[in-house]
Formats: C-alpha cells, structure tokens, sequence
C-alpha cells in the first residue's frame, strides 16, 4: 500500500521509505523540504545529511533549491507578517513558531555550510567518502579521476587488434573483419563495460584464456565447428531445407504475401548450391568464405528463420528445424568475432584497471568498485559512511544500478538511519545509467517492510485535460513490466493552449505509414520528413 506524500507529515523518525514521483509532481521541492525539516525538527547539522542525485547539473539545482527554502524559512520566522511563498511553508511556519528563536542558529549555520554539504552525484559521494577515508580505502589522499576515459579505451582497443587480432590465422582474421570493422568496433563495448561496473560478462569458454594468445584457441574452436558443421550437413541438409518450404507453406496459408527468401516451391536447388560450395573449400574450412557466403549468412542462418517465423507465430517460441545443424551454421558465419568480442571485453577491463593503477588514477567505475561491500554485510569504509551520516536522501533512484544499491544499503542500516529513496519506476524500465527495474523493485519491497512507500500525486506542469488524457491512456499500466501507472491530478495553474474544435490535448501520431507488422521500420530521415507536417 502506498499513502500520498504530505510534506510536513512525512516521518522523520530513522526507516527505510520510498517516494515514488512521476514527472512533474514536484520531487525536488519535496526533498528540499525535508532537508528543512530534518535540520529544524530532526535537529541534525547538514553534514550529517547525505544528498544523492545522478548529475552535476541536478546536484547544482537542488544545492540551489536547498539553498532557497532555508531562506524562505528563516525569512518566515524573523518576519512571520510577511506571506509564505506556499502552503507547505506556511503550515510549517506555524507549527514551528514557538523554537522559532532557537532555530535560526541552526538555519544560518547550514546556509553557511552549504557549498561544502554532501549534495552531490552518486560518483561524487563514492570520491569524497575515498578521499576521506584513505587510509581503509588504500587511497593516496589526492585521489584523481581520469578525465580521459575515451582516449584510453580507443588505445586499449588498437593495442588489442594489433596484438591479438592480426596475429589470427588469415582467413580467420579475413571472416572477423567482415564482422568488426577495425578497433573502433571495440570501443562502445569496452565505453559501456568502464562506465557501468555492474555489466557482467559471460564467462569465456573452456581453452580460452583472457591473459593467453587468442589464436590457438579460435583456430581449434573453428576446426571443430567446421568438422560439425560437415558431418551435420551430409546427414540433414536436405531434410532442414525440406522443413524450410514447409514453414514457408504454413506462412502462406497464414495470410503472408512474401516469405523471402523461403518458398513452398523453391526454383533453386540451394542444397546443391551449398554442397558445391562446401567442394570448394580447403580441407579445414574457411572463415572468410563462410562470412562472405550468402547461403550461410543468409538462406540457411538461423537467425533469418526465426525472424519470418516470429512474424508469422508471434505467440510462440520460434522452433528451430534441425537445431544442431543451424546453431552450427551460425557458429561458422558470427562464432568467431562474437567469440573476439568477448575476449576484447575480459581483456580489455583488465588493461583498464591495470593501466589506470599503473597511473595512479581510478574511473568513474572505479569509484564504485572501490566502495563495493560484493556480498559482505559490512566493510570498515562503509562503516565510516554510516557513521558520518544519520539521513541520505537519494534521488533519481530509478537510475541506482546494483553495485550502486549494494553500496547505499550496506552504508545505511534502517534501524538507525533516516533513508529516503526518490524515484518513478517507469523510468526504470530504460535502463538509463545501469539502473535496472529489478533493482528498483527490491529496493520497493524493502522499503514497504521498513519505512513505507508515499507517492506525489499532484502534477503542476501539465494542465488538467492534458493529466485527464494522459490518465486514461496509462490506465492499463506497463504491461511487459507488470508496472502499475497511479493515476496523478493536475496542480498547474498554466492556461491550456487553445486546441482546434474536436482535437484532444493528447494527440498520438501514427508513423509506421502503411507498414505491415514485421517489415522494416522507417529510417530516422523518413521520419524526421514525416515528423514536421504532422506536428505543425
């Protein structure tokens, strides 16, 4: 069950509780209201207070907003004729009227503590509590971030191609570069591995090691791929083509115009055209001719089956004909560069740690690897970090990925601690920054069973047809999610913009054109192009 977040009623009292906030409904006027209330009813000083959000530019904001509602508060008790700039306000003012003279000491001394107060990223926090923590942390005192991240992965990347891809056997190397066009296909995968720490790689397999030479184990990987893949072939080809036409007949009897490139009939023999083709091979195969094959990368590649069959059976597992056989197919023309890719990924996280010590700096992975407890229910730095803090109030927390999350509940233990996760599940589910709808909702469930969950249901930037609209539209919830949508009232004293007679203030536009369900989207040219008359 969830209560409606009342500002001046919110417990105080130490717990574990989350405020769940769509946009719009005023979550940072909330928080730094009950910055104010923690340091005028709680009676604690701001450095005791840790305030966490997921960019410099929102931390500056709510520094800001802090900033400005202690003012306003200590404005309203040394002047209590003068009007409240809001009901929150007001209400608290006469509540808090009778300590109004002890309470401007502890009011202007957080004003002068401000710019020095623990209002920060998630990053930020991890390096100050390094920094203030050297000693357990085994941290020099002038902890450095690496400002070059991208320049380091773009070295690592070269120095990986030049040291483990050209020493390939050369029709090994030929089929990868079909796939991997040059170390820069490395790159967004090893920027993606160093900014989320969280990301876990699968395991390499069996013969391959990340510190080894990768060539003698992928020559063996291909030979016995290509072994398989012939012994396989001879003795089911035929039979996996004949299960291909019958697909294509089921599909045709479905409604489908075009099963291309399957036919109930085909007029090649493509059997015959593979069998020639496997004659023409060296007698281990050949990596580069499999990728260059349009008969193993196309016709016979699983991966075109189950997209006609996910089109045209869309409520079921797409069952594979001869399993073995295509897996094998798919092994010959993709195995190798997926396989380089996830030896590029282990090496190249390793060589960013190394390199990065060597230099004696850290990544912004780094610092949360640094604080990570990995399992332990206490460590002697997240120890300190309970100690320094009795609230943290940690925003954006649908953006907290588990490393995170690990670090944050180890640190602060409900029982004593004033907790306060902010967060829209909605927007968990885009995964922005490693945070994760799954982490999110364990967190939720936590917090049901040790605080309370409150919502803000009042929305003051969109006027009230537009909130009475957006309600029905999200009645039904996040159905992949299995998210519910609470609906929010509208608070926003804008004037409505005038709409044309009989146009709703939501409007959904339609882009798909004439576009049947599983063709090929529009490209992002085509949209823009249809985007600008339709908006207008």
């Amino acid at each position: 069950m969830s209560d409606v977040f009342e500002a001046n009623a919110f417990p105080l009292t130490p717990g574990l509780r989350l405020l769940e906030a769509s946009a719009g409904t005023g979550k940072t006027f909330a928080l730094a209201h009950l910055v104010l209330r923690l340091l005028s009813e709680a009676r604690l000083s701001l450095t005791q207070v840790l305030v966490v959000t997921f960019t410099e530019a929102a931390a500056a904001e709510l520094r800001d907003r802090i900033g400005q509602r202690l003012q306003q508060a200590l404005h309203g008790l040394e002047s209590p004729e003068a009007a409240p700039p809001d009901p929150v306000l007001a209400a608290w003012l006469v509540r808090m009227a009778p300590q109004a003279e002890t309470l401007r000491a502890p009011l202007l001394l957080a004003m002068e503590e401000l710019e020095r107060a623990d209002i920060t990223t998630i990053h930020g926090f991890c390096r100050r509590t390094l920094q203030r923590q050297a000693l357990e942390a085994a941290q020099p005192p002038d902890l450095q971030l690496d400002p070059g991240g991208a320049a380091l992965v773009r070295q690592i990347a070269n120095d990986y191609w030049q040291q483990q891809l050209l020493p390939l056997p050369a029709h090994l190397l030929d089929g990868v570069q079909q796939r991997l066009k040059g170390p820069s296909a490395l790159e967004p995968l090893l920027l993606a591995l160093d900014g989320d720490p969280a990301l876990q790689l699968a395991p390499l397999p069996a013969g391959l090691d990340r510190d080894g030479a990768l060539a003698p184990p992928l020559q063996r990987c291909w030979d016995g791929a290509w072994a398989r893949f012939k012994a396989l072939w001879t003795a089911h080809g035929r039979d996996l083509d004949a299960a291909f036409c019958g697909a294509a007949a089921q599909w045709r009897q479905q409604g489908a115009r075009s099963t291309t490139p399957y036919s109930p009939k085909p007029r090649k023999d493509r059997c015959a055209e593979l069998d020639a083709w496997i004659a023409q091979q060296p007698q281990g195969g050949d990596h580069g001719a499999a990728a260059a094959a349009e008969l193993l990368h196309g016709y016979f590649h699983p991966g075109t089956f189950a997209r006609l069959a996910a089109t045209w059976e869309p409520d079921a597992e797409p069952s594979l004909p001869q399993r073995p056989l295509l897996e094998t197919i798919a092994w010959l023309s993709d195995g190798p560069a997926e396989l380089v890719l996830l030896h590029a990924c282990h090496w190249g996280r390793q060589q960013l740690s190394r390199r990065r010590q060597t230099s004696g700096q850290l990544g912004f992975g780094q610092l949360l690897e640094a604080l990570d407890p990995r399992g332990q229910a206490a460590t002697p730095l997240l120890d300190a970090v309970g100690q320094r803090y009795a609230a943290a109030l940690i925003d954006e927390f649908q953006d907290t990925d588990p490393i995170q999350w690990r670090i944050l509940s180890t640190a602060f233990d409900p029982a004593r601690h004033r907790v306060v996760l902010v967060g829209d599940p909605k927007q968990a589910i885009y995964r922005f920054r490693g945070g994760e709808l799954a982490t999110y909702q364990r967190a939720r469930r936590q917090a049901e069973a040790a605080g309370g969950i409150s919502q803000l249901q009042v929305n003051f930037r969109a006027t009230e047809a537009l909130i009475e609209s957006l309600n029905r539209l999200m009645q039904p919830g996040l159905r992949r999610s299995e998210l519910p949508v609470p609906q929010v009232q509208s608070g926003s004293r804008r004037q409505p913009l005038q709409a044309l007679q009989g146009e709703s203030p939501l409007q959904l536009l339609w882009l798909g054109a004439d576009r049947a369900a599983g063709d090929k989207p529009p490209s992002r040219t085509t949209l823009e192009q249809l985007v600008g008359p339709l908006s207008a």
